[in-house]
């Protein structure tokens, strides 16, 4: 989406992106990890900016601001010539550039028409609806509109510079500016330990139900036993733990159930989500990712071993 904004002494400025390209750039990334900027500048062409405009520079200046992570690049509106017969003509821009306000650049085209800057000017009119739509209309037909549009690309924010500083916080925090592949790369390793962390959640969240569970089918395997040491026994938690040899986990979730809830105690019903958790289990753990077994450091980023990571780029 872009950002910008400025701290202590820094600044930053990211102009928004298309996320296809992105996603492109970084599959390649994660099967190509030896690429440079320029085979990555085929995914990502440059800026896509919400209100439009063309982009005029060289590719050989979108790989430099690539490279570097610095520079500026230009952005014109987007116009077409509409012909009206006997030769005569109208220039209608359809595309501003980004940051551009249509009002304000409306209000510049007339004061530079009032004030006789652009003598090759004859009227600005705005039949924007939905979909910008600004007519300008020459002096006369002679008038070619490549040097029309010139001079108020000069004299207009028809023309406008889209400024890259890609000065972003690394892992450890630190500000820094970054080229395309350190960002790119930095994204794919945050999207690798994002997803260690939600398996390893999930594996905690399983071995806990998993231990409840093996307590409860205790419980329901010895149910007159358990319901004859809670009534009669006035602690009867250490003496279930040290008969059955129960966890304090599972002592508490056979305590804390409900008299209701023994008519859903069965069995069959134990057993299949115990079956069930223990396959998700061991499904999870081959899945995982290890720090010893499935990382390894390539050129500035992780990559796991054998884990399908193709798919990071669209999470």
């Amino acid at each position: 989406n872009g950002s910008s904004g400025i701290a202590v002494g820094m600044a930053t400025s990211v102009p928004p992106h298309n996320v296809k390209e992105l996603c492109q750039a970084l599959t390649h990334l994660i099967d190509n990890p030896d690429t440079d900027v320029k085979t990555l500048c085929t995914y990502v062409k440059g800026p896509d900016l919400p209100t439009g405009g063309v982009l005029i520079e060289s590719p050989e200046v979108i790989r430099s601001v690539y490279k570097t992570g610095r520079g500026t690049l230009r952005v014109r509106a987007k116009y077409e010539v509409e012909s009206l017969g006997n030769g005569q003509y109208q220039i209608v821009i359809t595309q501003i550039p980004y940051r551009v306000e249509k009002g304000k650049l409306v209000e510049k085209l007339a004061d530079l028409l009032l004030s006789k800057k652009v003598p090759l000017l004859s009227n600005v009119m705005d039949e924007s609806s939905e979909d910008i739509r600004i007519v300008l209309t020459p002096k006369s037909r002679a008038v070619d509109p490549e040097l029309l549009m010139s001079i108020l690309f000069k004299h207009s924010d028809l023309e406008t510079r889209v400024t890259f500083n890609l000065n972003v916080l690394d892992r450890q925090n630190v500000p820094r500016v970054m080229n395309l592949k350190e960002i790119l790369g930095c994204y794919i390793t945050h999207r690798i330990e994002v997803l260690k962390r939600r398996t390893t959640f999930r594996l905690d969240q399983i071995k806990q139900r998993l231990e409840i569970l093996n307590g409860l089918l205790i419980a329901y395997l010895n149910l007159d036993e358990v319901i004859r040491i809670i009534r009669e026994e006035d602690e009867p938690k250490p003496i279930m733990q040290k008969k059955w040899q129960l966890t304090d986990l599972q002592v508490e979730s056979i305590l804390n159930m409900r008299l209701r809830s023994l008519r859903k105690l069965e069995e069959m019903q134990i057993k299949s989500e115990l079956s069930d958790l223990e396959a998700e289990d061991k499904k999870s753990k081959a899945k995982s990712l290890s720090d010893t077994e499935s990382i390894e450091l390539l050129v500035g980023f992780l990559k796991p071993n054998f884990f399908d990571v193709k798919f990071l780029s669209i999470l």
